[in-house]
């Protein structure tokens, strides 16, 4: 990609605990010494975020989100309508995507690397009409995410999704889930649902360890058989991507999953509650333009 004429940098102010704008300054003084334009808006809201996106010039600008997941995913949002390309930095609290692209973890690092970047092209999961790009959840995994959304700021970035994990468990039952991958329909008695396009969530956990971005498919895990005992012993696993054991943790693939039942559970997609089962979740292949250097 040839240096961007204009570079727009959105920031969520609530992300990593409303730290967020402190690191404006630093952000765009390095984009600046690139010899790129630099204009900052800081967000009233996810639509806002996704309403800048969407005007983008497609030939002129570049996006860069300065925020955590639920941000990347609403400027990407926009990008899809815009064409414009996303650059998104580490400024949230478990920065999955940029994990899963590989990109360096450190904001200075992520913004001097662009310069060098080279663009690439990233699918899009679609959770009903909303773009996702790690991972939908449903069933415990939605539980474990209303936790760590509301987890105190005393709570390390690291341990968020561990800390609502763990709140979860006890209030979530196993219960009857239907789900059809590619027009194949089955029903099981379990837990949890995770539809994965980049497959990581929770600050480094690899829920569907094969995922790829670029692939063209949603690689799905479920845990159905497993005893409520043995949930925090698999965090550890989670962590290394080992957990798929083929009988209670179980992985599947497809273009096209629909979870009906049990009707009314929220679904999640990049942190953020999208609505509710029944949903149907799609990919689009190849849908965003991405800009990031790599660690």
């Amino acid at each position: 990609m040839s240096a961007p004429r204009h570079t727009l940098v959105i920031v969520n102010p609530a992300a990593r605990n409303g730290t967020t704008e402190a690191m404006i300054p630093g952000v765009t003084d390095i984009l600046r010494s690139h010899g790129w334009t630099v204009d900052v808006v800081v967000t009233r809201s996810a639509e806002h975020a996704v309403e800048l996106a969407a005007a983008a010039d497609a030939e002129r600008d570049l996006l860069v989100a300065l925020g955590g997941d639920g941000l990347v995913a609403r400027v990407a949002e926009g990008a899809l309508r815009s064409g414009a390309v996303v650059a998104p930095l580490p400024a949230g609290r478990g920065c999955d995507f940029v994990r899963a692209l590989g990109a360096p973890r450190d904001v200075s690092a992520a913004a001097a690397g662009l310069r060098l970047a080279t663009e690439r092209r990233v699918d899009v999961g679609m959770s009903g009409e909303t773009p996702f790009l790690g991972v939908a959840t449903v069933g415990y995994d939605s539980r474990a995410n209303d936790h760590a959304n509301a987890a105190p700021g005393w709570v390390p970035a690291a341990l968020v999704y561990a800390y609502g994990g763990v709140r979860a468990l006890f209030e979530t039952r196993s219960t009857s889930i239907t789900m059809t991958t590619d027009g194949a329909e089955r029903t099981f008695v379990g837990w949890s649902v995770a539809i994965g396009n980049s497959g990581r969530y929770g600050a480094g956990m690899k829920v569907n360890p094969d995922a790829r971005l670029d692939d063209g498919e949603l690689d799905v895990t479920t845990v159905e058989g497993l005893p409520r005992w043995k949930y925090p012993m698999l965090l550890p696993r989670y962590f290394k991507g080992t957990h798929i054991d083929g009988v209670d943790i179980r992985a599947d693939r497809g273009r096209e999953i629909e979870v009906s039942a049990p009707s009314g559970y929220r679904v999640y997609a990049d942190g953020d509650i999208v609505g509710q089962t029944p949903m149907r979740f799609t990919v689009v292949p190849q849908a965003l333009r991405i800009l990031a250097a790599r660690a």
